[in-house]
């Protein structure tokens, strides 16, 4: 499959769709979209879901996407006009699959982006903005709102490690590390009665313990289990509501000790193994700065998953045409703005990379579990990993400990990963009154993936398996680390 870099907006402001098969009704297209039943609509097979698009832009607008292909196969087959002026992959912080079961939910989700009547005291000279519902709240000023496209990222993850998705058809390059990647799930667990201020908190953290999981994508997708340690600090103090750990293997060590096990820790090199490193936290500020008083490099650490999953730039034929110069032709090929386009050195960079070989990795990924919650929910995250579960209804119980919090994390991220796209799981949650995980709504409607396993497996439950049973991550060269001294720690 040739990677796309080029896709069509249907439905919404100034759709590539308009005029397509009737001026502003769009019952027609979504009849003809939800009847298809061809692989570049329904790669999983006739009866699988309609599987699109989803564009997460710079402002934190989305929008639903045809490809390339998609848009060809389609304008074909009903002799329609070929738009002009695309979307480019680059226009775009992520992009993502998004499914429809069924003829009204394409049509609830297009519904969303209907434009509102148009404000009479508007002036005449006042560029018109999408206002939908679903984006009217990302549109306006120069704002960057990167915290959507940090959740679709962790979709296009699962979906690439799980083989439910051809990559370039989201504008990737086929990844050189889709036989798996090393996730180490950390949780740094804080004396619970420390009042000092955040600052203070984060210069000198009060640590009672340390809860470790070592784990392979895609095998944990399987398996839900790593190799998980409970690191319990001596003559630290005890938390009140705290648990003693069930899935871990527990180990008591002194503070001064910690460091050294945290740098034996990671030491793993990406570029030798040719497998990266995500490491998966709650709160991110602080993990970075107890790992940095170990005397681990967290300058070489990269926020969030955009370095791992670059989109794939436009050729510089497409370069030249900027959407911001001239109003299309055409019907529905009104202005369109361009939002936050990157640099043509950035694209020419990416293409570089690209065209040489695999993307230099950083020494890791970090993926805060606090940040997917606030992305998703839009509503802050709770202080700790299973008060931030019992929220995404996985589990009820709220009491910490943190070798059992670090497998927490990690069925935390997979259930926000094989879930539904950003606004519609935010919907089904919202709407739960469940208080398990057992009636949460399902993961995303799946496709049949391109594998032999076809086990069916509840993601969210442990049953009786032990945490500790999987084997440890591929032993990796170390890489050097910088002269530390314990006494600073």
């Amino acid at each position: 499959m040739t990677i796309q870099t080029d896709f069509y907006q249907v439905s919404g402001f100034r759709a590539h769709s308009n005029g397509w098969f009737k001026q502003y009704d769009d019952k027609p297209m979504i009849r003809a979209l939800a009847s298809e039943r061809s692989k570049d609509f329904r790669p999983g097979g006739s009866d699988a879901p309609l599987e699109l698009v989803l564009g997460i832009l710079p402002s934190g607008a989305s929008y639903v996407l045809l490809s390339t292909e998609q848009m060809h196969s389609f304008t074909q087959k009903h002799r329609l006009s070929i738009p002009r002026r695309p979307w480019r992959s680059s226009d775009f912080l992520s992009l993502s699959p998004v499914y429809f079961r069924t003829e009204a939910e394409l049509s609830s989700k297009l519904a969303t982006y209907k434009q509102r009547p148009r404000n009479k005291n508007r002036r005449e000279t006042e560029e018109p903005k999408d206002n939908s519902q679903a984006n009217r709240g990302y549109v306006a000023g120069p704002i960057s709102v990167h915290y959507r496209a940090y959740v679709e990222q962790q979709r296009m993850l699962y979906h690439l490690l799980a083989k439910l998705i051809m990559p370039e058809k989201f504008a990737l390059s086929p990844p050189t590390w889709l036989a798996g990647v090393r996730v180490i799930s950390i949780v740094f667990v804080q004396w619970s009665v420390d009042k000092r201020r955040r600052d203070e908190r984060l210069q000198n953290p009060n640590l009672i313990e340390v809860g470790i999981t070592d784990a392979h994508f895609p095998s944990f997708f399987d398996t839900l289990t790593g190799t998980t340690l409970h690191l319990k600090l001596k003559q630290a103090a005890k938390n009140p509501h705290s648990k003693l750990p069930n899935h871990s293997k527990v180990e008591e060590i002194t503070k001064p000790e910690l460091p050294q096990r945290l740098r034996t820790l990671f030491n793993h090199d990406a570029q030798k193994s040719g497998m990266p490193l995500i490491v998966l936290c709650h709160d991110e500020e602080m993990t970075r700065s107890i790992l940095g008083r170990a005397g681990i490099d967290i300058d070489s650490f990269e926020s969030g998953l955009s370095g791992l999953l670059p989109l794939n730039p436009t050729g510089d034929k497409m370069q030249r045409h900027s959407r911001s110069c001239s109003p299309q032709r055409g019907p529905g090929s009104a202005y369109r703005q361009d939002y936050s386009r990157p640099t043509e050195s950035q694209d020419r960079g990416v293409q570089s990379s690209l065209r040489h070989g695999a993307l230099r990795h950083p020494t890791a990924y970090v993926v805060d579990i606090q940040k997917m919650f606030y992305a998703l929910m839009e509503s802050k995250s709770p202080e700790t990993p299973p008060e931030t579960a019992k929220l995404l209804r996985i589990q009820t119980d709220t009491r910490t400990c943190g070798g059992d919090d670090s497998i927490l994390q990690l069925r935390m991220w997979k259930s926000m990963a094989e879930g539904a796209a950003i606004d519609e799981q935010r919907s089904h949650r919202a709407e739960s009154e469940a208080p398990c995980a057992e009636l949460l709504p399902g993961p995303a409607p799946k496709q049949e993936a391109r594998s032999d396993n076809d086990d069916d497996e509840d993601p969210n439950d442990l049953g009786e398996c032990d945490p500790n049973d999987l084997e440890s991550a591929p032993p990796t060269l170390a890489r050097a680390i910088d002269d530390f001294s314990d006494d600073d720690w």
